[in-house]
């Protein structure tokens, strides 16, 4: 009898070269954009639409100025962090695991967006309250978002989902 051999296929059938690892400029290097798995898992993963479970879906904003009010111009020369600018925003928390049901008061991380409306375009800032980002791969990102998900066949969540990723 012999073995099979199992590999990952990207989804017009070719064998992927890796479904762990983003293909990167050297061990530690930045990821490159023609990692051309990656890109179709990140599309995938953009076009998904689950109703009851989108990351961040819950939350709440409010539109304000933000001013600098201290001289920020040896870290930065981005016009709204210089002395005394003023500039339009938006600020949104969220929860991040957070689905239809579950209260405001449940531990989870938080996550955070704000955006500034400058002269010189729009600024956007993305963050969330997890110490440590514990995923350096993007192409993790959305196996560790689907791992956290309820299953179809019995809306339960699935602790061997989150173990195994």
């Amino acid at each position: 009898m012999s073995e099979e051999t199992t590999y990952t296929t990207t989804d017009s059938g070719a064998p992927a070269g890796s479904d762990e690892h983003s293909l990167t400029v050297g061990p530690a290097g930045p990821i490159v954009l023609h990692d051309h798995y990656l890109i179709e898992q990140m599309a995938q993963f953009n076009r998904e639409r689950i109703p009851e479970r989108q990351p961040h879906a819950k939350g709440s904003g409010a539109f304000g100025t933000f001013e600098t009010t201290s001289d920020m111009s040896q870290y930065t020369c981005a016009s709204l962090f210089q002395p005394g600018a003023t500039t339009e925003m938006v600020a949104r928390f969220s929860t991040v695991a957070g689905e239809r049901g579950s209260p405001d008061t449940w531990r989870d991380p938080r996550g955070f967006a704000l955006k500034f409306y400058t002269d010189e375009g729009v600024y956007d800032m993305v963050g969330n309250n997890t110490p440590v980002f514990f995923i350096k791969d993007p192409l993790k990102f959305q196996h560790f978002i689907r791992s956290q998900k309820r299953r179809a066949d019995n809306n339960l969540r699935d602790h061997d989902m989150q173990w195994d990723f």
